[in-house]
């Protein structure tokens, strides 16, 4: 009998961690299809526009790891050339970004201590191009500890929510 009682005690423990992990777990989207395989959407050109776009590095902090990277970027133009480079691994890598609401674009890039900087390019239809990037200081991963301690710590607010009070 205490050897049940014992084990339905730990899974009554557990239950909520799992559940806390899971909904906190990031759950990226799938990116649209590029502008380029997408014959319904209109380049607009405009005619006296000579300004690069404006870029709005909206990614505030970066995370050891795979990261969901936002910028906005506005201009007269269809905007044609919208990528992040950082580096990865040794390696300058490119990533393409895709268009999400309101000329907020959005790239899944991952990276990993000591890289710092995010460059951002844009180049509309008339062929201005913009550059802007920002340095970043790399939050490392909590170790496994600590992500257990965390969880525990979201008990009583889990509990607190799931009975509204």
């Amino acid at each position: 009998m205490k050897t049940t009682v014992a084990i339905l005690f730990l899974l009554v423990a557990i239950m909520p961690l799992a559940a806390i992990s899971y909904a906190s777990a990031q759950s990226i989207p799938l990116p649209p299809p590029s502008p380029s395989n997408n014959p319904s959407q209109e380049t607009k050109v405009a005619e006296n526009d000579r300004q690069p776009p404006k870029i709005e590095i909206l990614t505030t902090q970066l995370d050891e790891g795979k990261n969901v990277f936002q910028v906005k970027i506005t201009d007269e133009s269809s905007i044609q050339v919208r990528q992040v480079k950082f580096v990865q691994d040794g390696q300058l890598t490119t990533v393409g970004l895709f268009r999400d609401k309101n000329d907020v674009y959005k790239a899944l890039i991952d990276i990993h201590s000591p890289s710092r900087v995010v460059e951002v390019t844009a180049g509309d239809a008339n062929g201005n191009l913009a550059t802007a990037y920002k340095e970043y200081d790399i939050k490392p991963a909590p170790d496994i500890l600590t992500q257990i301690a965390n969880a525990f710590s979201e008990i009583p607010h889990y509990i607190q929510n799931l009975f509204g009070r």
